[in-house]
């Protein structure tokens, strides 16, 4: 009754209460049949649960919470210890509870290396700010006696005593660590054994010249995600990788106001996602990224200041093969988000996939009109109408003023928010988007930005 009662009190989130219920449901009906009670005769029913072998048994524990999973040691024999040996550790405590260390030492501390440990999940909640951090560390060097290949370390409040330890784990193949305090800058160890780190996530605030020094040392580094970019120096930002495929980065930022220059130099990336939120910068990109495949552009809060890097952005990517632009402006006047005033709109030779989501104003939609005049690989097509937020909740005559129509041409639903177009390779349906190439928009009378 102490072990059955050790694991009844591990803190678990309220939706993952069902898993237990719906395994004890499994484990009785296994045994169950109402022919049993009508005909005694027959041979007793199958046991499907128990008929499981252990390598599928230790796959499904491995897609439950570290603390529903122990609570299957109650059915049998057979799951008394079975639980323990599943490659999988997930760990989220919310609340401080007595069953805190009892779970982390049965889960993780008293893992033997005959059961290595591939996937370690680690949540530290608000409430256990008061957790030692040699605790939480001696977690980690064990994981990593283990042979860890993958980790996410979530804590609440700052993590930088735990890093270096986080990045000493030499047998690491994916590492995702943040803090829900965002707002906090981590400082990344000067030297690090990752030699085997494959894909690496960041959701704090970091240095660029930090980052710029990890990279040299990642030799294996497929996939990089960084939340917050911080240019600390008023010089050029570069990021240079031979081996990086993937590249996310969320948000860039100065600590003075001022231009931001980013080079990028990875002749293997093959994804590119670059995102603003709310009042940061655009970078100036100059970019080496020959074998670019897709990229996602996302921009908010932009100002007529932004449009030469944007402008430059889509020159550096103008080889890929699927583009989606999401863009949303604020401005007192509506002014076109794409392109420089007098500048020819940038070849895409290779493109086969657009998706556009901005507001299609006169500006924007001459913009993108002229994009696709020299696109000529183009096979799909996707316009989308926005306006922005703080437009939405204006009325009345100051409404009028922000509420840009849209001059994309009529779809079947009878309103002009979107326009799709498929197969455009294919003669036969060329003559609605040719119709969409050669739609004359009206210049509105609005006062220009240049």
């Amino acid at each position: 009754m102490a072990r059955v009662k050790t694991f009844a009190l591990c803190e678990e989130k309220p939706s993952e209460r069902i898993w237990f219920p719906v395994l004890r449901h499994c484990w009785r009906q296994s045994f169950y049949s109402p022919a049993m009670e009508t005909s005694p005769t027959e041979p007793t029913q199958i046991d499907r649960l128990s008929g499981l072998p252990d390598a599928l048994l230790l796959t499904i524990f491995s897609l439950l919470p570290t603390c529903v999973a122990a609570r299957t040691s109650v059915l049998s024999r057979r799951f008394k210890h079975l639980w323990k040996a599943c490659p999988t550790v997930n760990l989220s405590f919310y609340k401080p509870n007595t069953s805190f260390e009892a779970m982390a030492n049965g889960a993780l501390l008293s893992r033997l290396p005959s059961n290595p440990l591939l996937r370690l999940h680690l949540f530290i909640g608000p409430a256990f700010s008061g957790v030692p951090d040699s605790f939480v560390s001696s977690l980690l060097t064990h994981a990593h006696s283990l042979g860890l290949h993958h980790l996410t370390f979530i804590n609440y409040e700052d993590i930088q005593s735990i890093v270096r330890t986080i990045f000493s784990i030499s047998s690491l193949e994916s590492l995702s660590i943040f803090s829900l305090d965002t707002f906090s800058e981590i400082t990344l160890p000067s030297a690090t054994p990752l030699a085997h780190l494959r894909s690496l996530f960041i959701k704090n605030r970091v240095s660029s010249v930090q980052v710029e020094q990890l990279l040299l040392e990642l030799c294996c580094l497929d996939h990089l995600q960084l939340t917050h970019l911080v240019q600390s120096t008023a010089a050029t930002v570069k990021l240079s990788s031979l081996t990086v495929k993937k590249l996310e980065v969320f948000a860039f930022s100065r600590f003075e106001r001022g231009t931001c220059f980013v080079g990028l130099f990875m002749p293997s990336l093959e994804f590119l996602y670059l995102s603003k939120r709310y009042n940061g910068p655009v970078p100036y990109i100059d970019a080496d990224i020959p074998l670019l495949r897709k990229s996602i552009i996302s921009l908010d809060c932009l100002y007529p200041e932004h449009v030469a890097a944007v402008a430059q952005l889509l020159n550096c990517i103008s080889h890929v093969e699927e583009l989606r632009l999401d863009l949303k402006e604020r401005s007192e006047y509506p002014f076109c988000n794409l392109l420089e005033p007098c500048k020819e709109a940038p070849a895409f030779p290779n493109l086969k996939h657009l998706d556009a989501r901005m507001c299609f104003h006169d500006h924007n939609f001459e913009a993108v009109v002229s994009l696709l005049h020299r696109s000529p690989a183009l096979q799909s097509l996707k316009l989308v109408h926005k306006v922005a937020d703080e437009f939405d909740s204006m009325t009345g005559e100051k409404r009028k003023m922000y509420d840009w129509r849209s001059t994309l041409p009529r779809n079947v639903n009878g309103n002009y928010q979107h326009a799709y177009f498929n197969n455009l390779h294919l003669k036969k349906n060329n003559d609605e988007f040719m119709m969409l190439l050669n739609k004359s928009s009206t210049p509105k009378k609005l006062k220009a930005h240049y």
